[in-house]
């Protein structure tokens, strides 16, 4: 069984978390805190992304979900929150159970997020388990380049969203520039396609907010379709 490590240099995050002076939180506390759950998420994406596209043993594509979380480790330093979770992701199409663990650095003040580390190893594979079809599958985001047709519509998805979003009071009014992406799918079955970014914004008085954009490729569709967005909230 093989295990694939990978860090990260946490920047503008303070120092990377080092094992000591962890805590773990309880079930209600995990429960209680929806940002708690939104970094859970993210971080999986993450790991799921590298796995699939840059790392060994490479993880198949398809449908991930996260169907355990084992624990959640806390730990406050240089002013960010250090978390550490170890779940359990399932791929249902091509049946595949894996173990992972990774840090999520979060700094308070200003919404940064990063994840630090990674690291996963398999559980199953080849299972008989529940197969989904047609479900949004990951793309490699490295796709992600000046000039092309994914940084088009993200560039779409992002103006939309930051005027949107302001006028509704999710986000302070500022300008706001692409900080990181933290995963990159498609929409899967669909009447057109598109693509689902997890990203990251800030604006110009250095606020940092997590974001999901869908964003379709309406020169298939009949009736323009705006992009649908989620802004995470930040505490």
């Amino acid at each position: 069984m093989k295990i694939i490590i990978f860090a990260l240099v946490l920047l503008a995050c303070g120092t990377m978390a080092q094992n000591s002076g962890y805590v773990k939180l309880s079930t209600s506390t995990i429960n209680k805190s929806q940002l708690i759950q939104d970094l859970r998420q993210l971080g999986a994406e993450y790991t799921l992304e590298k796995g699939i596209f840059q790392q060994k043993p490479k993880l198949p594509n398809g449908y991930w979900g996260l169907i355990k979380t084992e624990s959640v480790y806390r730990k406050i330093a240089n002013g960010a929150n250090y978390y550490q979770y170890t779940v359990q992701l399932e791929n249902q199409v091509e049946p595949y159970l894996i173990q992972a663990t990774y840090i999520v650095a979060f700094r308070p003040s200003n919404g940064n997020t990063l994840v630090t580390s990674y690291s996963y190893k398999t559980i199953k594979k080849n299972y008989d388990g529940p197969i989904i079809a047609d479900a949004p599958t990951f793309l490699d985001m490295r796709l992600l380049k000046k000039g092309s047709k994914i940084e088009a519509f993200l560039n779409e998805g992002i103006k939309f969203t930051v005027k949107d979003a302001i006028s509704k009071g999710l986000i302070k009014k500022s300008t706001y520039s692409f900080v990181r992406i933290f995963s990159l799918k498609d929409v899967g079955y669909s009447i057109a396609p598109g693509y689902t970014y997890l990203i990251q914004i800030v604006g110009k008085q250095g606020q940092n907010y997590r974001a999901q954009i869908i964003v379709y490729d309406n020169t298939y569709t009949t009736e323009h379709i705006d992009p649908i967005y989620t802004i995470y909230p930040n505490a």
